[in-house]
């Protein structure tokens, strides 16, 4: 079975926290030295077993603050701690971040597609009601010239 770019975003938070023996607390701590902020109870959830199998994790509510926390961590030197789990991680969320733009972008072309019907629908209706508009000034002018 493959795994979808959250449940393998998840699974690679899941073994760094288990690689750096981070407790919820700590995560919840730096979230928020981060500026985010995510309730125990989701983070809860997040690290649950066969949480990945839960697909009503939202990336940017609940997946990026997360992600932003234990993928940038600074080892403390101002150098960046990057394990080889970390980096695999960066590439999930880079992965998952990939999906949405490319299910963004065919919804903004099927859009296209839907407007650009809609306009030339829209003036071949414009078109008939110049024709009958055309139609009614012709009538008129004869008439008017009769009545003269």
């Amino acid at each position: 079975m493959e795994l979808t770019s959250t449940q393998e975003v998840i699974l690679r938070l899941k073994a760094i926290r288990k690689e750096n023996e981070l407790t919820l607390a700590r995560i919840m701590d730096m979230i928020e030295a981060n500026g985010d902020y995510l309730s125990m109870t989701t983070l809860r959830r997040v690290f649950a077993e066969n949480s990945e199998q839960d697909d009503s994790f939202s990336y940017d509510k609940t997946i990026r603050p997360i992600a932003r926390a234990l993928l940038f961590q600074d080892g403390g030197d101002g150098e960046s701690a990057v394990t080889k789990e970390e980096i695999e991680g960066l590439k999930a969320v880079i992965r998952l971040k990939n999906e949405v733009i490319d299910y963004m972008r065919a919804q903004m072309r099927n859009t296209q597609v839907e407007h650009e019907k809609r306009i030339i629908f829209l003036m071949d209706q414009i078109d008939k009601k110049d024709k009958r508009m055309d139609e009614k000034d012709s009538i008129i002018h004869k008439l008017m010239d009769k009545l003269l």
